[in-house]
């Protein structure tokens, strides 16, 4: 396969080189499809996959559902896929594992995957059979052996292991998964935010009107004059309150929201801070995502962009969606067409239709 360039893309944003490499059908010999990523691409629209090579290693055959299951991945040997509005989940042969049942399907995380039925939610494995029948009006997949799930609506939140047994009674009115072995749940009496161990002890006591989940053993909480600042495993302050909005770390970096101006104090700008607080970033984008693979998306004036660790805008936002790095190619949407880029943002697969 020959890259061929095939135009210059002028933008009012900057100029992209568009190299254009065209999916090719599954040869006889050659890759086998049990080695590396898979990535989803779409012709004529539906969905296919194919491998880091641009060769087709399943046909286009699938329905594009741009909610929370897109772009498609495969995770424990299996991606979930819609047909005809029902999920289901094939192989990375293509073959249907699990047919097109359900009204919601998420990815497998440690043997089980969240699925949605009849309104319910339960937990299958990986031959679609029920492991823990439909019986959550809400729930979280599974993380390290724990999924947060709440029975009815209005409901108190608790915790089961991969059995379908309580190990932490229903009594949050809120509840994420465990991150850094600290979970983060509210309590029904205050409604304020604290940390749990696994065993369901509070480790952080309930303290905060607002507070989001451990990463790199940091967690964003709001703290005085409803600003947002960092604690450690602890629950002391490593970082000041002073920001806007504030969000977990990711490659030792997080993304920040401080002011516009000192005259437009309730208009957000994002940008990245380290670890230390300090900003590699300047807060310039209207909307910032965290960092994957040594790049970032951002946000301007509608369009998505990249930025690199150092802060510079390696890739112009250009994009009507853009999504993260993943082993060195980034999905994105230009006019409800899709194609791949490269991380120094040449295309590597045309959007088409």
């Amino acid at each position: 396969m020959k890259p061929v360039i095939h135009r210059l893309l002028l933008m009012a944003a900057g100029t992209l080189l568009w190299t254009s490499c065209k999916v090719l059908e599954s040869p006889e010999m050659g890759v086998s499809s049990d080695e590396g990523p898979l990535y989803p691409y779409v012709e004529n629209q539906k969905v296919g996959f194919m491998d880091k090579n641009f060769v087709q290693r399943i046909p286009p055959q699938f329905q594009i559902r741009e909610n929370g299951s897109w772009p498609y991945s495969f995770s424990e040997g299996l991606a979930v896929v819609y047909d005809s509005g029902r999920a289901g989940y094939i192989d990375r042969e293509g073959t249907l594992a699990i047919s097109p049942r359900f009204e919601e399907a998420k990815s497998f995380h440690d043997g089980l995957a969240l699925v949605k039925s009849d309104g319910k939610y339960g937990f299958i494995d990986d031959s679609g059979a029920y492991i823990i029948p439909p019986q959550f009006y809400r729930a979280r997949s599974f993380q390290n052996g724990r999924a947060a799930v709440q029975k009815e609506r209005n409901g108190h939140w608790g915790y089961i292991d991969t059995g379908g047994r309580f190990v932490i009674e229903p009594q949050f009115s809120n509840a994420r998964n465990f991150s850094d072995n600290r979970a983060l749940v509210q309590t029904p009496a205050h409604r304020e935010w604290g940390y749990i161990d696994r065993s369901g002890d509070f480790v952080i006591d309930p303290r905060y009107r607002a507070a989001k989940s451990f990463s790199n053993s940091l967690a964003p909480v709001q703290l005085g004059f409803q600003q947002w600042g960092y604690i450690d495993t602890g629950g002391e302050i490593v970082i000041p309150s002073k920001f806007l909005e504030a969000e977990p770390f990711s490659e030792g970096i997080a993304v920040v929201a401080m002011p516009e101006s000192a005259d437009n104090l309730d208009q957000k700008k994002y940008g990245y801070i380290n670890e230390e607080g300090a900003f590699i970033v300047s807060p310039a984008y209207d909307q910032a995502f965290a960092f994957r693979e040594g790049r970032a998306r951002v946000r301007e004036n509608g369009r998505v962009g990249f930025v690199d660790r150092r802060g510079h805008l390696t890739i112009d936002p250009l994009f009507d969606r853009a999504w993260d790095f993943s082993d060195g190619l980034a999905l994105v949407s230009l006019d409800h067409k899709y194609g791949y880029i490269n991380r120094e943002g040449i295309f590597v697969l045309e959007p088409v239709d």
